[in-house]
């Protein structure tokens, strides 16, 4: 038998070797094998969230973008003068949620403040986003879909590192609970063969190292899947559908049972 973690990159090639070492692991290799796998996937999504320029604000805060809505939006579209990151609004209308030059708005909700050289977003009397108007362009304003890009990747651009930080913990969270709960779901009905004289599998221990050594092929794969761009939910996805057949695979094979 080969030393660990040689032993078990050995036993995910076959469904005989998968069936056969599911005695391999011990408790500590057991939990590295497990995060060494959640890992694996994670590399995918740290990768792609290293590669982007932007991301919707409405993502992190829902509801931010209500108050401009297009009537608005295309006010400022007509009555603006934009140049060297200053913003002057040439028009005289007022509305609630949403004003131009040094004037605070004062609703309780999600609040605008075009200011000459900055945007600031408020809710209430708390400051939640500050922008400068470095990554505007005259166009930005050109109508919603152009603003609201441009303000979630001025703000993207601004926090950068934490909300990066951000997106590749809830997808390592996301990665993580559905790992867990398919090899523990596997480690479940595996187990309960033990009542039958016709399979091997004897104790939990067992029925979770074999699960282990199942998932080991379709996690490979679902990184690959990954490092070409798909999202996590069809990474989970390919996962999922792929250790399936694999154990389906080893029974077919073994039909959990030990041969000499």
């Amino acid at each position: 038998m080969l030393p660990y973690p040689f032993s078990y990159f050995s036993s995910i090639v076959k469904p005989q070797k998968m069936f056969a070492n599911r005695h391999a692991m011990n408790l500590w290799q057991r939990l590295f094998t497990t995060v060494f796998l959640i890992a694996l996937l994670v590399i995918p999504s740290s990768l792609q969230t290293v590669q982007l320029r932007t991301y919707p604000l409405e993502n992190f805060i829902d509801g931010i973008y209500a108050p401009l809505t297009e009537q608005i939006v295309a006010d400022l579209a007509e009555h603006h003068q934009f140049a060297d990151g200053r913003l002057t609004y040439t028009g005289t209308a007022r509305y609630p949620d949403v004003r131009f030059g040094k004037e605070m708005p004062q609703g309780a909700d999600f609040t605008y403040q075009f200011d000459t050289d900055k945007l600031t977003i408020r809710k209430g009397d708390t400051t939640l986003v500050e922008l400068p108007y470095h990554g505007f362009e005259a166009s930005s304003f050109r109508d919603k879909q152009a603003l609201t890009a441009t303000i979630s990747q001025a703000w993207y651009q601004q926090n950068r590192l934490p909300i990066s930080l951000t997106i590749t913990l809830i997808s390592a969270l996301l990665l993580g609970a559905n790992l867990l709960f398919i090899v523990l779901g596997a480690t479940f009905f595996l187990y309960l063969t033990k009542k039958s004289t016709l399979f091997h599998l004897r104790s939990v221990k067992e029925c979770y190292n074999l699960a282990l050594n199942c998932l080991g092929l379709p996690t490979i794969v679902a990184c690959f899947v990954g490092l070409f761009g798909q999202t996590v939910t069809t990474v989970m996805t390919v996962q999922n559908i792929l250790f399936v057949l694999v154990l389906l695979w080893v029974f077919f094979t073994t039909k959990f049972r030990d041969y000499a």
